[in-house]
């Protein structure tokens, strides 16, 4: 993108925590900025991403009225200062992700586009913002009812309509709303990007994530430990990884085995800890809870799971793998993408803990073959999934005439 006019771009999100969509809006921002753009990042409260962001000087906006709950008056005037801000900022680009910012986004750049098209009829050159939208997942894969779903489907296709192009950031996801109609010419796959880090040493790493609870897990050293990172919540299936857990402390009573859970809280944790307690986990099951930078402290793990019940293309696997895990992972959303089964890591069928424990038992069993699983994924993700392949893909993207 060497030779391209400079752009200003806006990137917009609805929530300023450090989620999968936050790293992707972080990542595009960083590299758009290393490419000569002028960058903005919008969004909603004052979480992690708004740290990043200043730590990299990036220009950030926070919309104090937004939030991803709907709330009618605080979405409205957001909405406004949508508006208020594409006229002020008169960007090139207009970047959305998440359900709420790219409705609202869309709708907002394209009242903001007519205007500047009615009142400026006889110009030589109109200025039209393009809207890019990215579909990190659809809402409609959580468990909800049926005309939950319906209305969610509208929405999502009013904001691909309004959109000039959408991202989906997997195959599987870009099929699920391609079934919608007239969408499908506006959708182009682009997979995240993940370059590796430097994890600290194992022994670092434990001490990071078990601190006063290291006698209780660490000792005496156990066979394995298999970890995760993911917010607490039911999409994520940890507690089919709780129930993998107690089938193995059944078929191998004589082996320590220990699952680590490190993330954001969630609505799943006391279910979590209620199924710890039924199947007397509480020596072998350790909730860790947030940890800064995360990702440094996948040394301490001899195995990653990733029993996900719903995904679109999870950067969590990306770090694992770079870092040279073995993973487990369910084959739901673009998982599959990332991983070959039984060549790259192991796939799973979801809410199955009893699958779960037999891939578990396998890598342990298999130490040999386990190491081969880790090596191959490291490769893949390398050569397919870097942020460099991710920007150089997003950005011809803003040049491509709609």
């Amino acid at each position: 993108m060497e030779n391209s006019p400079k752009l200003k771009i806006l990137y917009l999100i609805t929530k300023s925590n450090f989620g999968g969509a936050q790293r992707y809006v972080f990542d595009l921002a960083t590299e758009a900025t290393k490419a000569g753009h002028e960058v903005v990042v919008v969004f909603g409260g004052n979480g992690m991403l708004k740290t990043y962001l200043e730590q990299q000087s990036i220009r950030t906006i926070p919309i104090d009225t937004l939030g991803r709950d709907v709330k009618i008056l605080s979405d409205l005037q957001s909405f406004f200062f949508l508006i208020t801000l594409f006229h002020r900022e008169k960007p090139d680009i207009v970047h959305l992700n998440s359900s709420k910012m790219g409705g609202l986004g869309a709708l907002a750049a394209r009242l903001v586009n007519g205007w500047w098209h009615l009142t400026r009829p006889f110009a030589s050159k109109q200025k039209t913002m393009r809207i890019v939208f990215t579909g990190h997942g659809w809402a409609w894969n959580e468990e909800r009812s049926d005309l939950e779903r319906f209305v969610i489907g509208i929405f999502h296709w009013l904001t691909i309509e309004l959109a000039h192009v959408t991202i989906a950031v997997s195959k599987r996801t870009r099929d699920q709303v391609g079934i919608l109609p007239f969408v499908w010419h506006k959708l182009h796959v682009i997979h995240n990007g993940r370059d590796p880090i430097a994890t600290l040493p194992k022994e670092e790493a434990c001490n990071m994530i078990f601190r006063e609870h290291k006698e209780q897990f660490l000792t005496p050293p156990p066979l394995a430990i298999i970890g995760t990172i993911a917010e607490l919540h039911k999409s994520k299936g940890l507690i089919y990884a709780v129930e993998g857990m107690a089938l193995l402390k059944k078929q191998r009573p004589n082996d320590r085995l220990i699952f680590v859970m490190i993330g954001e809280e969630g609505s799943e944790r006391t279910a979590i800890e209620a199924s710890v307690k039924k199947y007397e986990l509480g020596d072998s099951v350790f909730i860790a809870g947030r940890k800064e930078n995360a990702a440094t402290l996948l040394s301490a793990f001899d195995i990653f799971l990733l029993p996900s019940i719903t995904e679109a293309f999870p950067y969590v696997i990306l770090e694992a793998g770079n870092a040279g895990l073995p993973v487990i992972a369910t084959a739901v959303g673009g998982i599959p993408e990332i991983i070959d089964d039984m060549e790259s890591g192991i796939l799973i069928q979801s809410r199955n803990g009893s699958e779960v424990a037999r891939a578990i038992t396998y890598l342990i069993d298999n130490k040999e073959r386990c190491a081969e699983l880790g090596r191959t994924l490291k490769e893949r993700i390398r050569d397919r999934f870097s942020i460099a392949h991710m920007a150089k893909e997003t950005f011809a993207l803003y040049q491509k005439p709609s």
